[in-house]
């Protein structure tokens, strides 16, 4: 283990960036405390913490969209004050945030040039745009990291996850970054997407650029980090080299336990008592399509049970889920809801009719930032808080989100607090909290425990199975397939947009890995060519 101070891994090289004693304290909470880290030219810094430890804190910091009550930062040796997301690009720091923060509809050069457009003529303020100028300055290093001259002329939201990330790097390099901080770059990427960014992001460490790392899949520090600093509830705990750890020894340092204590408490903490009632259907999709993304999907899920839906990306499982909550509308096919044929007509019909949905993206598509806790709860079902359905009852709505923060052990000072403010675990348990004031029949969890760390997954189960076995019935979206082994009753497997395969899953009593029979089996029907047949 290292000094308090960050590693020297690049050969004694002075810090191009340094933060000391840094601490943030938000009403009734400290969210850091007396945190160090050095980070040096060519070197990958990776972050580690759970939920809550400090480092989307941090990180903010670093890009200028928080300040902090103590500490300092310094560039280049140099005391500065990091005022705006603006003022931390000037000083050559860049984030790439794990939601997305490009503008869908413009295509990647104007993206990356947003707000630093180039112009002709001298001034800033006069001339037009200079679009020759700035494609010239994008294609070299497009090229470089993988994307053709159509993809930087497309909308971004036509490009898949990869390449969104990669148009960030390039956001980045195009004005002359020294730091590039990453929050969980590798969320939402099938297997071989991360191996293709890793590539990149060596390739940014070649160049003598500083990476800053948040991940929480400990697999992928090894062979790639330089250093790595551990938070825990706020404060510094350690700067060790990789080279000297294993996955249980950062572990505890995390969270003052070994990685096979976690799991094994991890397994203590999802009892399934079972449901005991009427096995009814709650929803069943008859041979539904929508072109060309979903062709003849058939699914049924009943109260008490969990269905879970594996594939990989753009195989069409969020797709089917928004067909389900009338986001979008399928093109052939049923809906029964309850053993009745129905429409759902949009996102709001669907909550009528006892529909609920937690989001793959949690910050753009679930939480409300601005918001306290408590209107996050209750914002979906105001009438119940009301008097009459009429009168908003502040008394009524702050003791129902006082009994969801403390049923869910969301971890907060006041109901009042901003969501911003939290966690992404305890984000992610308020938006779960808010699809229970509904009292629904039916939850979607789309990737539930994307981003979060083994204790706050371990009450993203919990909550999970005491909605089921109260009677409700879940389908349950997940990239990882120990999670979707785990948790689910039964595994409907989707490729190019179809039903290739469902599986009882026999897992649930051991830590399912991904190269156990039935893992193997999800990946085979997931990816190979040609019809899988039901199992």
């Amino acid at each position: 283990m290292l000094d308090e101070h960050a590693a020297d891994s690049s050969g004694g090289a002075d810090p191009i960036l340094s933060v000391r004693g840094i601490g943030k304290v938000y009403p009734g909470v400290v969210a850091l405390s007396g945190v160090d880290i050095d980070l040096r030219p060519g070197e990958i810094h990776a972050l580690l913490g759970e939920n809550g430890a400090g480092k989307s804190t941090l990180i903010n910091i670093l890009s200028g969209t928080v300040q902090p009550t103590a500490g300092t930062i310094s560039s280049a040796g140099t005391p500065v004050t990091i005022a705006t997301p603006r003022h931390a690009q000037d000083l050559g720091i860049s984030t790439v945030h794990q939601e997305q923060s490009l503008v869908p509809n413009l295509t990647a050069v104007e993206n990356i040039f947003l707000g630093r457009e180039l112009k002709t003529g001298t001034s800033r303020l006069i001339g037009v745009l200079d679009e020759k100028a700035m494609r010239a300055r994008v294609l070299g290093l497009a090229h470089e990291f993988g994307l053709s001259e159509r993809d930087v002329a497309s909308p971004v939201e036509a490009l898949g996850a990869l390449k969104q990330h990669v148009v960030q790097i390039i956001k980045a390099l195009a004005f002359k970054t020294r730091v590039l901080v990453l929050d969980e770059p590798t969320s939402g990427l099938a297997d071989h997407e991360r191996l293709t960014l890793f590539n990149y992001m060596r390739q940014l460490r070649e160049r003598g650029i500083s990476l800053l790392w948040v991940t929480h899949r400990l697999d992928e520090l090894f062979g790639l980090a330089d250093t790595i600093t551990v938070l825990r509830d706020g404060k510094f705990v350690a700067s060790v080299k990789p080279t000297d750890q294993t996955a249980d020894s950062l572990v505890r340092l995390m969270v003052g336990r070994s990685n096979l204590e976690a799991r094994e408490q991890l397994a203590q903490d999802l009892p399934r008592a079972g449901y005991t009632g009427k096995r009814e259907e709650v929803l069943r999709l008859e041979s539904i399509s929508r072109l060309p993304l979903l062709h003849d999907i058939n699914l049924t899920v009943s109260r008490g049970e969990i269905l879970g839906i594996a594939g990989i990306a753009g195989a069409g499982r969020t797709e089917t889920a928004m067909v389900v909550l009338g986001a979008d509308q399928a093109d052939s096919g049923q809906i029964l809801l309850k053993s009745q044929r129905t429409r759902i007509r949009s996102p709001r019909d669907a909550a009528r009719k006892g529909i609920a949905y937690v989001p793959e993206e949690r910050k753009t598509h679930a939480i409300l930032g601005g918001f306290s806790i408590k209107r996050n709860i209750t914002i979906s079902d105001l009438r119940r808080a009301a008097t009459a359905g009429l009168i908003l009852r502040g008394g009524l709505e702050t003791a129902s989100a006082k009994s969801y923060v403390t049923d869910l052990g969301i971890k907060t000072s006041s109901v009042q607090e901003k969501i911003r403010n939290l966690s992404g675990g305890n984000q992610q348990k308020v938006v779960i909290a808010r699809c229970l004031f509904t009292r629904p029949d039916l939850i979607i969890f789309d990737e539930p425990t994307q981003g979060i760390d083994v204790g706050a997954k371990a009450d993203v189960y919990r909550l999970i199975y005491e909605f089921v076995d109260q009677g409700g019935a879940a389908i349950v979206i997940s990239s990882e397939l120990p999670e979707l082994i785990r948790v689910s009753d039964r595994i409907a497997v989707m490729r190019e947009g179809t039903i290739v395969g469902q599986l009882q899953s026999t897992a649930r009593d051991e830590v399912a890995t991904e190269t156990s029979e039935l893992g193997e089996h999800i990946i085979s029907l997931a990816t190979r060519a040609g019809a899988g047949a039901a199992a």
